[in-house]
């Protein structure tokens, strides 16, 4: 949070946020000559962009500006390598060597836990390849975008009731096919899937409900000082309680619904902390 003035004046608490890109605070790459980073979003406003084949995605090139020459490639090489992957999804295949799955695994957990519908839209759902000609394999990935989740996409208010369900049975928008074929196409990624979950659910949960209350407990000076401003009349230290609750139920609800495999204490115990997730 930050306390926001404009010409000495006092307007209340926002959040400061990064911006997604290719930068060192976002998306570090080496070398981004051979790089590119895709929004599916559905306000389609993007300079460079294109309909993907199949699905019809709403395809926006967020890097590279090819208008700044700093790039080998080109729109087709783009459009070209991206379809090539929606091809082999829509056909069944296994995606595994096109795309990342444990980064996709991580991905899905977040939005499926905290119900983030716009990627139904598509809506800020981003993904980036290191090296489009090198062979490397698409990363889903940073999150972003977070208003219309928690609950709020069906009753207009963040962590009350919702917390049951199915996350993509629930909505019909325009990408449902495309984002049921991501999840449940690849035998391999259920496996991965359940992994993630798993090591969340024993390492990551109790943290992220903590961390409901100690984000409270650290904004609560900039929370007083908006209610000052604005009369916000928000009870913040039960929605933080809320949040905790709501984010626990939904948990347990979404993991108690998957394929459970054997998993070894190795696959389990990998990297450690949300952080990892």
């Amino acid at each position: 949070p930050v306390e926001r003035y404009i010409n000495g004046d006092y307007r209340g608490s926002y959040n400061f946020t990064e911006k997604v890109g290719f930068a060192g605070n976002s998306i570090d790459l080496d070398d981004e000559t051979d790089a590119v980073l895709i929004e599916l979003d559905s306000y389609y406003d993007e300079t460079y962009k294109f309909h993907s084949n199949p699905y019809h995605l709403p395809v926006n090139i967020k890097e590279p500006d090819f208008s700044e020459g700093k790039t080998q490639l080109t729109l087709d090489d783009i459009k070209g390598d991206f379809n090539r992957v929606m091809q082999v999804l829509k056909d069944g295949g296994e995606i595994a060597e096109l795309v990342d799955l444990d980064y996709l695994a991580r991905f899905l957990l977040v939005n499926e836990l905290i119900e983030n519908y716009e990627l139904m839209h598509p809506k800020s759902t981003y993904l980036y390849k290191e090296r489009v000609k090198g062979g490397s394999k698409y990363i889903f990935g940073p999150v972003w975008d977070f208003d219309w989740a928690y609950g709020y996409e069906l009753n207009r208010k963040y962590c009350v009731g919702e917390e049951q369900a199915d996350y993509y049975t629930r909505v019909n928008m325009e990408s449902n096919a495309f984002m049921h074929d991501l999840r449940y196409v690849s035998p391999q990624l259920d496996r991965t899937y359940y992994k993630v979950w798993t090591r969340f659910m024993r390492q990551g949960i109790d943290e992220l409900t903590d961390f409901c209350n100690d984000y409270y407990v650290y904004a609560r000076p900039s929370l007083e000082h908006n209610k000052q401003k604005w009369s916000d009349n928000t009870n913040y230290a039960n929605s933080a309680l809320n949040a905790a609750s709501w984010l626990r139920k939904r948990a347990e609800y979404v993991y108690s619904h998957l394929t459970p495999y054997e998993l070894t204490d190795e696959e389990i115990n990998g990297e450690t902390g949300i952080a990892a997730i």
